[in-house]
């Protein structure tokens, strides 16, 4: 074999050309289809002897190799790349989008795949590029429902395979989002379980197709029913206004006013402590608060923010799981929807009720 060359110890040493499969089947004796499986680690790899895998992957690394993804796609038609759709212009007011890419990059990276960004302000654009491109996978994050039923249309028109990110699936296929029923009554149990009796909720307005907003706020009423507590309409206010929400409902005779409140957004939270700062008051001592979104401004706020963790990178890793067929151990709801399960992150603005004395 002339391309290669060893040294006196017996190491492979510089090559002159690119390895190739075969140069590494000499070099291993074994045939050119061991080596093709071992370095694809499929499931025929599984079947090959530990030693013999162990060889062929030491020799691959000694000489450099690295998969020819090009030539692999040139024979299938197919290439091992994911199209992400994005509107770039959140990037800088919603940090939740970077942590779905992480977690979609990590995912593809793990699994030899990389990612193509999109925009999807004109999606028949976008779609004759990903058409292009050679591309059949896809993720999209858009938050607007026009644009994820078109999205929808167009991937079901050219053959394309794809999972949504938020809210719900569209047009059969599927969503990737937290369950946020089940957060929201976590967050208002969790309060309840410090003795708070009087829970207030401060969300958004209910705009048509936000899915999120309305489940958050049957999640608080969910949590109240579970905690054995009436929401008294007093106690909720979804506007935009968190500051005035709060001190309205801190207005209310001292019997009816909450001791705590859920906000469904970290941005919320701070507000309603915002407010709090300019009136005097203190967090937890005069009211605790939970927020959601394990955001940096609840995390460096005043008095940081207890907050319920979307686990946004397992939005991207499980979307990506997805649509590699590896859906083992995902929880896929009735509706099609993937659920990603939140955890609660407990920080300084809660606190048993009432607040024990200061030593």
């Amino acid at each position: 074999m002339k391309r290669c060359k060893r040294s006196h110890h017996g190491r492979v040493g510089a090559w002159n050309m690119a390895v190739t499969i075969k140069d590494i089947a000499q070099l291993a004796q074994v045939n050119k289809c061991v080596v093709s499986h071992v370095l694809r680690d499929d499931a025929y790899a599984a079947k090959v002897r530990p030693e013999t895998r162990e060889r062929v992957r030491r020799i691959a690394a000694e000489l450099g190799y690295e998969r020819n993804l090009l030539a692999s796609s040139t024979r299938t038609g197919i290439v091992n790349t994911i199209a992400v759709l994005c509107d770039f212009t959140r990037f800088k007011d919603f940090f939740s989008i970077n942590w779905v890419l992480s977690g979609i990059m990590m995912e593809t990276s793990a699994n030899d795949y990389s990612i193509k960004l999109f925009p999807e302000t004109d999606l028949e654009r976008t779609f004759s590029g990903i058409q292009g491109n050679r591309i059949r996978k896809m993720i999209s994050t858009s938050v607007d429902f026009g644009i994820r039923e078109r999205t929808a249309e167009l991937a079901g028109k050219y053959g394309i395979d794809l999972v949504f990110i938020y809210e719900c699936g569209h047009g059969g296929y599927p969503s990737v989002n937290v369950d946020n029923v089940e957060m929201s009554a976590a967050a208002v149990q969790y309060l309840a379980g410090l003795g708070h009796t009087r829970i207030g909720l401060l969300c958004v307005p209910h705009i048509h197709h936000f899915h999120y907003v309305e489940d958050r706020h049957n999640g608080y009423r969910l949590g109240m029913e579970r905690s054995g507590l009436k929401a008294d309409p007093d106690w909720i206010w979804c506007s935009d206004d968190a500051e005035g929400g709060t001190e309205k409902m801190l207005s209310l005779p001292q019997s009816r006013r909450p001791s705590a409140f859920y906000a469904i957004a970290d941005n919320l939270a701070v507000r309603a402590e915002r407010y709090a700062n300019r009136r005097g008051l203190e967090i937890p001592r005069d009211f605790s608060i939970v927020g959601v979104g394990a955001s940096e401004i609840g995390r460096y706020a005043v008095t940081p923010i207890t907050t319920m963790d979307e686990n946004l990178p397992t939005y991207g890793i499980n979307a990506v799981r997805i649509l590699l067929g590896n859906t083992d151990g995902l929880l896929i709801s009735e509706q099609n929807v993937c659920r990603v399960q939140a955890s609660l992150i407990v920080r300084d603005s809660t606190d048993f009720y009432p607040a024990p004395p200061k030593k």
